[in-house]
């Protein structure tokens, strides 16, 4: 009998092994499942992080391309305006040679800069001016002395005698004074906005 419940045992035993192991081999299973799934899911966010990240850079990429496009169109609009007013203050200059035209600009101008000034007033012009202003300053019977300064070029500075009030009034002042309305206007004309 005692071989007989060896065997029992043996047969027992090795179905408890057997059990055992075939227990442990479905729960490795098991983690080895989980595991593999942990493993998919952090792949997966992994390149969902990896994604957004190259849209975001792509995205910033965009954007830092259209700042400077568009920082390269405003240099260039500021450019050709820069280049519109410098050409017309070439054209100004060419009037001041023509000397019909420019000593009727110049009359008007004093005129113009003396109708908000009383009293004796003196008139400041360009050497070169100095007896185009002299007649105009009798055409218009003004009070008024002729004086000369290098910087009243194409126009001139009435003042006061006493220097409180001085009217600038120059063909270049004239053109800065309304340069801002008219940069609107040109650039209406140019780009259409």
């Amino acid at each position: 009998m005692s071989s007989e419940l060896v065997a029992i045992l043996e047969k027992e035993s090795a179905a408890e092994i057997e059990r055992i192991l075939s227990d442990a081999r479905a729960q490795a299973e098991g983690i080895l499942e989980e595991a593999r799934k942990a493993a998919a899911a952090e792949l997966d966010s992994q390149r969902a992080r990896v994604e957004a990240d190259r849209r975001a850079a792509l995205a910033r990429a965009h954007s830092t391309a259209q700042v400077r496009a568009a920082a390269q169109v405003l240099q260039a609009k500021d450019q050709v305006m820069a280049e519109v007013f410098r050409r017309a203050e070439e054209q100004l200059r060419k009037v001041q040679q023509e000397k019909g035209r420019y000593a009727a600009a110049l009359r008007a101008m004093i005129r113009e800069a003396a109708s908000g000034l009383n009293g004796r007033i003196v008139v400041e012009v360009h050497p070169d001016d100095r007896e185009l202003a002299k007649q105009a300053v009798r055409d218009l019977g003004l009070d008024a002395e002729v004086t000369t300064a290098e910087d009243a070029s194409g126009g001139a500075r009435v003042a006061t005698a006493d220097r409180r009030f001085v009217v600038e009034n120059t063909l270049l002042s004239r053109l800065e004074r309304v340069r801002p309305v008219v940069a609107s206007e040109v650039a209406a004309l140019l780009w259409g906005s």
